[in-house]
This record gives structure tokens, sequence and C-alpha cells, in this order.
């Protein structure tokens, strides 16, 4: 699977992200008490998005090329979680003591500042190749050593490693097309309407 490189920014005039967690539930047929069980690295992210129109065919190309190169599902994208960056000037690394759950300690960050709010997202290479993408459940607030812990959801599944440069300016989902075919559709006056459906590529 090769990662496709967008020819520029998805004009997106619309796009629909969803976080699916799945669950267990198990109730009793007795007092109709319920357990719920999480399941532990089974949370997966889809989106669906719809260009602006593009006008005429010398606009489109490039668009066509690209959701070509994808080969449907076979390769993948760097779809953007947000409309502009973060914050600006932070290089964020994973520091010791890493997990593969909801927490993350982090390194790199200005000192004694609270680097990103709740509902901010992040990006966190993992060993195996994949990208998690995730959203904090509570503030980034660094100490005066510039170290702070992230929590989030959903839980990384795996161990980042030590070192690795985490995503805090434009954090992004590595995607997969699920729409097939792709393609495109063209209106009178060589109006070109593109739109996609994607899941996270693991």
């Amino acid at each position: 699977m090769a990662i496709i490189a967008a020819p520029a920014a998805l004009p997106l005039r619309s796009v629909s992200w969803r976080l699916s967690t799945p669950a267990q539930i198990n109730r009793s047929g007795w007092t109709s008490a319920s357990k719920v069980v999480g399941l532990p690295g089974a949370a997966l992210w889809t989106a669906k998005g719809q260009f602006v129109p593009v006008l005429g065919e010398a606009a489109a190309r490039r668009w066509r090329g690209f959701f070509a190169a994808l080969r449907g599902s076979v390769n993948s994208f760097r779809l953007h979680a947000g409309e502009r960056a973060q914050v600006a000037g932070v290089s964020a690394q994973v520091d010791s003591g890493a997990n593969a759950g909801r927490t993350l300690p982090l390194a790199g960050l200005p000192a004694s500042a609270t680097v990103l709010a709740a509902g901010d997202m992040v990006t966190v290479p993992l060993p195996s190749g994949h990208h998690r993408l995730v959203v904090l459940t509570a503030p980034l607030v660094s100490n005066g050593a510039g170290k702070g812990v992230a929590s989030f959801e959903p839980e990384l599944g795996e161990v980042p490693a030590q070192g690795t440069a985490v995503e805090v300016s434009r954090p992004y989902a590595l995607m997969r097309l699920t729409s097939e075919p792709p393609g495109w559709d063209v209106d009178a006056g060589q109006t070109y309407g593109f739109a996609f459906a994607a899941e996270e590529a693991r």
C-alpha cells in the first residue's frame, strides 16, 4: 500500500467524520441488567467528503489523476481533520513511558503552556506504519521542561517509539477509499463534481 500525496489541499465543500467504537453488550434475561465490554483497538474512523465544484477540464485533471492513483482501496491518502493549523511552531515528540492506551507522554512542547484544548486532534505514527488520529479529552498542558501528557480517544492500540514526531499542527488520518467505483460527475460548462467515502487505513 502506497500513500498517495494529493496535488493540493482537498477543496472540500463538506466533510462528515465518524468514529465507530464497537462494544459487546451482554444483557441478563432475568434482571435486564447489562454489561458493556469495549473492544480495544477496534475503533475506526470513517469520512465522506464532497468537493466544491471544479470548473474546467484543466483544473479537474489533477484530481482525476489523484483518484485514479488511489486505485480504489489499494492505496491511501492523508485527510486533514481540520481546516487550518491548530498551533504553530510546535515540534512534539513521544517521550519515555509511552503505552498503547489513551494517554501519551510528550516532549518538545512550549514550556508552561496550554498547548492544545480538549477537542483538538493529534496524529501519532505507530510502529506498524499506521497513523492514529486521536481527539484530546482534556487540555494538553506542559510543564517548565516542555513536557506534558496527552489524554485522548480512541486508544492507540500500539506503543509508539520514543522520539517519534507527533503531528499537532495539522492532524490527519491516513484513509483509503471505500466508495466503489471512485469517479466524478461532469455538469454543463465543464463543471466537475468529486466525492469520496473513505475509512481509516490500518
